[in-house]
């Protein structure tokens, strides 16, 4: 009996072993699914760096893709990280060298080989694919091509074209000849006005002054992408522009900004400048005393135009690359696209945009033109450091302080030996 007893007990023992080691083995297999529940739920934050994102239109331009993201994508939170234009690349440098890097930067096309150096932004050529490029203008999507990698995904694409009094001006100047005689012919009839403008401020002097350099067969670097600004071609196009100045055709080149131009242009003050269609509105509203035009620019050697963009990149510090990917590919859809482009008055992106009757209209034909002419913004080590010594060099010879060939040998050495 005793034995009988003992056995049941055992069995008995056995069963609730089991029982016990089965419930913990479901307990351990619910506890599981929850923390992979709970981490699939989790929302996942990544940033954006945007310059420019103070402005209003910009601001509504950008929440408008953001929102859209989050919406289609609940478990994604985007942060935006602020900056003004004039400090952007500063503050991205400090961004970085503090490890605090956004996972998406909007910076201009021309830091990218500064970044890309720096090890700063991913390479984008695994993702892009096919489709993704059939859909883009090649040429524009080119700008962010550093050495044949694709750092960044233009967002933002600009093109210039010469304004004119069609008053005073009947034939819009076609040549850099034709240029200066108008803007003297101006000047002689009315002594008050300036022919022309040739603004040399930091923040847009370099694109300004580069649409002469490409015109005239010049440019920044050499075919290895060093420093080179001493050249024949770059000398003599900064010899044509003092004459400019030293016949007085112009205002002040140090004082003068290219934002400053349209409403020179609109008080009366100016006859002709190089910009953007975003001045549209400022001469459209003083076009009872200011009638204007919009013409090609005058070609030096050749027809040319500094293309000027913006792009997309991602961090190479970022933990969520893939979802960085996502947000630059979903701000870039043609709704959001196209609408950030009209509202500014950029040029296409997408290929389907070209299509919009935007783009023929009178007024916008010249800017249009001018594209197939583009070259990109030079591919300069550091931005910053490029465009103060440029601008500065362009300045003393405008001035007269120094001469052409000594300004840009001056600020080659500064360049190349820091």
């Amino acid at each position: 009996m005793k034995r009988k007893h003992k056995g049941f007990r055992m069995l008995s023992f056995l069963v609730i072993a089991t029982l016990v080691t089965g419930l913990l083995a479901s307990c351990s297999s619910t506890n599981k699914k929850e923390e992979k529940q709970q981490a699939t739920n989790e929302k996942k934050t990544i940033k954006i760096f945007i310059p420019g994102y103070e402005d209003e239109l910009f601001k509504g331009l950008y929440d408008s893709g953001i929102n859209g993201f989050k919406k289609e994508n609940p478990n994604v939170d985007v942060q935006v990280v602020p900056a003004g234009w004039e400090e952007a690349n500063s503050k991205l440098i400090s961004l970085i060298q503090a490890n605090e890097s956004p996972d998406v930067i909007i910076t201009g096309s021309r830091s990218l080989r500064q970044f890309a150096e720096l090890g700063a932004i991913e390479k984008l050529d695994n993702y892009i694919t096919e489709d993704f490029k059939k859909e883009r203008v090649e040429n524009v999507l080119k700008t962010a091509n550093i050495k044949g990698v694709q750092y960044g995904i233009p967002l933002a694409f600009s093109s210039r074209a010469l304004y004119y009094r069609t008053d005073l001006i009947k034939t819009p100047p076609k040549t850099w000849d034709e240029l200066y005689s108008t803007a003297e012919k101006v000047k002689k009839e009315k002594s008050d006005m300036y022919g022309f403008a040739v603004p040399t401020d930091m923040a847009s002097g370099t694109d300004e002054i580069f649409n002469f350099i490409y015109q005239n067969g010049g440019s920044a670097t050499d075919k290895d992408g060093n420093i080179k600004l001493a050249t024949t071609e770059n000398i003599k196009t900064l010899e044509f522009l003092k004459k400019f100045n030293d016949a007085k055709l112009i205002p002040d080149p140090v004082a003068t900004k290219r934002s400053d131009q349209a409403q020179m242009f609109q008080n009366g003050k100016l006859a002709m400048f190089i910009s953007g269609p975003w001045e549209k509105k400022k001469v459209e509203a003083g076009k009872e005393k200011a009638p204007y035009g919009v013409a090609v620019l005058p070609a030096g050697a050749s027809k040319a135009e500094t293309l000027v963009t913006d792009s997309f990149s991602i961090s190479s510090a970022s933990k969520n690359k893939d979802i960085a990917w996502k947000l630059i590919n979903y701000m870039g859809k043609f709704e959001y696209q196209n609408a950030y482009d009209e509202a500014i008055g950029f040029f296409p992106i997408l290929k389907a945009e070209e299509k919009e009757e935007r783009y023929n209209n009178e007024f916008l034909k010249p800017f249009k033109e001018m594209i197939q002419y583009g070259i990109g913004e030079p591919q300069v080590p550091v931005w910053d450091t490029f465009n103060k010594e440029f601008v500065t060099a362009v300045q003393k010879v405008m001035t007269g302080k120094t001469g052409a060939k000594e300004a840009l040998e001056s600020a080659e050495k500064e360049l190349t030996t820091k």
